[in-house]
Order: structure tokens, then sequence, then C-alpha cells
């Protein structure tokens, strides 16, 4: 439960500063994290508007702020334990926008206390949806996790 907390928290620093956020927005899953329960992982992910971010945030984790770049953030779990501990994974995959343009995604990972993420950034056009295929190997076992979401332009 700890480790769920401190992703929370980890998710939340780095939206942290997210300024001016509408009641509207906060209605769709803009800033929805989301979770995906894929053989012994619980693989939490979120995906939001890098403009979310305070700039002092984004130069910290080296993530441009723009009006026309997403985040993808991701975490690994292990589900079978009661502490979920955090997995260190190798994340690679792709997006594919409603019109088919294949956007390959390069993860980095963060450390940060006992919370491992991964996040990359996508650029995007206005109510651009894009559907996410990525593959989350340890070892011998590997994992597909698939979502969708829109991004808009603010």
């Amino acid at each position: 439960m700890k480790i769920i907390r401190t992703w929370c928290l980890i998710s939340t620093a780095l939206l942290l500063s997210i300024t001016a956020l509408s009641a509207p927005a906060l209605a769709t899953d803009d800033l929805g994290q989301n979770m995906q329960k894929l053989g012994d992982w619980e693989v939490h992910y979120s995906a939001f508007p890098s403009t979310f971010l305070q700039p002092q945030v984004a130069s910290q984790y080296d993530l441009t702020r723009s009006n026309s770049r997403g985040v993808i953030n991701i975490s690994v779990l292990d589900a079978t334990s009661e502490q979920k501990t955090p997995q260190r994974v190798s994340i690679e995959g792709h997006a594919l926008n409603d019109l088919g343009q294949r956007r390959d995604l390069q993860f980095r990972r963060f450390i940060d206390g006992d919370a491992i993420y991964y996040i990359t950034q996508i650029p995007h056009r206005d109510d651009d949806e894009y559907r996410f295929f990525i593959s989350i190997r340890q070892g011998d076992t590997t994992q597909e996790l698939t979502f969708k979401h829109t991004f808009y332009r603010d």
C-alpha cells in the first residue's frame, strides 16, 4: 500500500504543479490515473498534457512543456506481494494516432525513493486520439499494456 501511495505522490509531483485546472478537466480522464492487472503485475499509467507541469518540474525531469506535447507515466508493481513492490522492467512501445501514423516511444526510468516509474513524451495535434501499445518485460516475462487517450491543445 505504501508503494501505491508513493506512486500517487510521484505522479502528483510530476503533475505538481498543475496550476489552474478547471472542474470540467477533472471530470474527464485527462488526469486519470488508470491501472491494469497484467499477469503478476499491477500497471499504473497516466497520460496528460505537458503544460500541466510547472516549468521547474518539467526542467527537473528534462521534459518539454508545450501545448503540442503529452506525457505518459507508467509504474509497474508486484501484485503478488502485499507491499506491491515496484518492479524494474524494460518498457518499449509505440502509439498510433487516428490517422494510423506510428510514433515510437522512448521511455526513461526514474527512481525516487521506493518508487520506480517510466516516462515518455509524445507530440500531438488538438483532439488527437492515440492508441498505445506498450511492451513490458522482466526476464522471460512480457506483458502488453494497451490503452487509448485523446490529447487536446490548451
